[in-house]
């Protein structure tokens, strides 16, 4: 082989090759910047980056002839002209689920290469869209999603495909046919049932360690019945259970989700020592009296109710999930046209408020529609940033390392053309995304 045609190996060799972090140090110059959401604005500030984590915040722009080096090459952004603020963060996200009828029966139709697929599909839009981490909540009666959950985490981690740094549950933990789907022939159960069911606090406890062993990040589970069920009930497990995941996830160094709609299985959940409750639509005065005391993070979403149904009880029809049999849209229209419960807990003094949208229940990259309604129904803009950011990263316990632009942290860092903070729907236009200081849209 001659030298030339090696060089051309070699070079074709290296185009293949993933684009990784390398210690290159990148500059930012932001004309605002919203380091910390929640403190003030500052205007022309640099923000050094090294090796994916960021090692100084400064007024003023910095020259690349300004910055230690030892000799390595140093690359400026110029987003003089833009507002700074952290990658945003969704802990309620179905990554490899659409909005589209029929949904449940592909579990009969795709593989888990085919999941996989659609959930890369996805994981790039999401992070074209700002947002930077998030939290799969999984896709209950659909075996290869954990395969391919687990999968794509790894493979956006490892630099192989672009999208947000994922932290995935696997099979939210149920107890018998409170799975959150259709129930199939028993026949058809055996096979394609939900995965990490669990009757009692042992075999609950069986569960969560398999989930665990399987690669889950964080532990969820479903404390009610499903809006999707004819006459769900409030509390889908005993106490006992809800103990048990509790305990032996929080024994593994997993924080604990518990996914609910009615006010008993969330505070059911509570009791249980959960982090977070999520969806909570039911939550009745005393459930956010609960929420407030015990300091519990709430997760709920406002866009997945408000595009679900029409805007009158004869079009409910006319959403996004038109398919859905009519007692279940109608349910849906009957918790858009009352004051959401996040609106409620605001107005009641609850603060540990995160971000979690149900995309998959709508189209992905559309997860920032929620910031709109928030503002919508009387959270302050700062506020609604804040959700998304430093207290998303509390909620799920890396404060450390994410949720604000912070010496030390890791660098992911977005921008918009204009103040979010004096028009919100600046968020659904983001036209700057680094992850891990890696530049994915600019």
């Amino acid at each position: 082989m001659n030298i030339k045609c090696a060089k051309n190996i070699l070079l074709f060799c290296l185009l293949l090759l993933p684009v990784i972090a390398v210690s290159q140090i990148t500059i930012i110059h932001a004309g605002q910047l919203l380091a910390i959401p929640g403190q003030a604005v500052q205007a022309k500030q640099s923000i050094v980056i090294d090796g994916g984590k960021i090692t100084s915040v400064v007024p003023g722009y910095l020259s690349a002839e300004e910055v230690e080096s030892n000799g390595e090459a140093v690359r400026l952004l110029d987003l003089k002209d833009k507002f700074v603020l952290p990658g945003l963060m969704d802990l309620h996200v179905h990554i490899t689920m659409e909005p589209r009828p029929g949904e449940h029966l592909r579990v009969a139709t795709e593989s888990d290469a085919d999941l996989a697929l659609s959930g890369a599909k996805h994981a790039k839009i999401t992070l074209e869209a700002g947002f930077t981490t998030i939290v799969d909540l999984g896709r209950p009666g659909t075996p290869g999603h954990e395969t391919a959950v687990f999968a794509l985490r790894d493979a956006i981690h490892a630099g192989k495909v672009p999208g947000p740094r994922i932290l995935a549950t696997g099979s939210p933990v149920s107890a018998t046919s409170q799975s959150r789907r259709p129930l199939y022939r028993t026949e058809v159960e055996e096979v394609v049932g939900a995965q990490a069911v669990c009757d009692g606090a042992d075999a609950c406890r069986r569960v969560v360690r398999a989930q665990v062993k399987k690669g889950a990040d964080i532990i969820s589970f479903y404390n009610s019945g499903s809006l999707l069920f004819e006459n769900p009930v409030g509390q889908a497990m005993t106490d006992e259970e809800m103990h048990a995941i509790v305990e032996t996830a929080h024994s593994l160094g997993r924080r604990v989700i518990a996914d609910g709609h009615h006010a008993a299985g969330i505070e059911a959940a509570i009791r249980a020592g959960v982090d977070s409750v999520d969806s909570i639509h039911f939550a009745t005065a005393d459930t956010l009296e609960l929420i407030k005391k015990s300091g519990t993070y709430m997760q709920s979403h406002i866009y997945a109710m408000v595009a679900a149904v029409g805007d009158t009880r004869e079009t409910v029809h006319e959403g996004i999930v038109w398919w859905h049999p009519t007692y279940v849209l109608e349910r849906l229209f009957d918790i858009k046209m009352k004051p959401f419960v996040l609106q409620r807990a605001y107005r009641a003094g609850i603060r540990k408020i995160a971000f979690a949208s149900d995309v998959g229940n709508f189209p992905h990259g559309d997860n920032a529609r929620d910031f709109i309604e928030y503002v919508k129904r009387g959270l302050p803009p700062m506020f609604a940033i804040q959700t998304a950011t430093v207290n998303a990263a509390e909620a799920i316990g890396r404060s450390d390392s994410l949720g604000s632009i912070e010496v030390g942290k890791i660098a992911d860092v977005i921008a918009t053309e204009n103040s979010p903070l004096q028009d919100i729907s600046e968020l659904t236009r983001v036209s700057f995304v680094m992850r891990e200081g890696l530049v994915y849209l600019n």
